[in-house]
């Protein structure tokens, strides 16, 4: 089923989440634009979740770039791609159509803004660390 993780001392950094986008912040411009959207989210999201706990993948074992990472199923998502072929093939199928839906209650600034943010994220991971 899955493999236990080792303790967070000796985790690889494999277990940092990778974001190409921030997707908290899209959510939220999508969530007061229309309101259906959360509904079509959270299907979506408790699919995921579902998922992660049948694979004993909990979001604490991942490091964060920011404590409101903590609050997206990047984590989740990620590790399930590396886990689970079920998952990867339904996320094949269904992952583009909610691309598609979410892109077009945005701009593509908004879009462009967050991958920026995203990328600033990366770069700063580490150093939120250390300190």
């Amino acid at each position: 089923m899955s493999t236990p993780l080792p303790p967070m001392d000796a985790r690889p950094l494999a277990l940092t989440a990778s974001c190409k986008i921030c997707t908290i912040r899209l959510e939220t411009l999508c969530y007061q634009r229309a309101w259906w959207f959360r509904v079509f989210r959270e299907i979506l999201a408790n699919g995921i979740r579902i998922f992660a706990m049948a694979y004993l993948i909990r979001p604490k074992d991942y490091l964060a770039r920011s404590p409101m990472c903590f609050k997206c199923i990047r984590f989740r998502k990620n590790a399930l791609k590396e886990r689970s072929a079920l998952f990867n093939w339904l996320d094949s199928y269904l992952n583009p159509m909610f691309n598609r839906v979410r892109d077009s209650l945005l701009t593509p600034k908004e879009l462009d803004d967050a991958r920026a943010l995203a990328r600033r994220a990366e770069d700063r991971r580490f150093l939120d660390y250390e300190q």
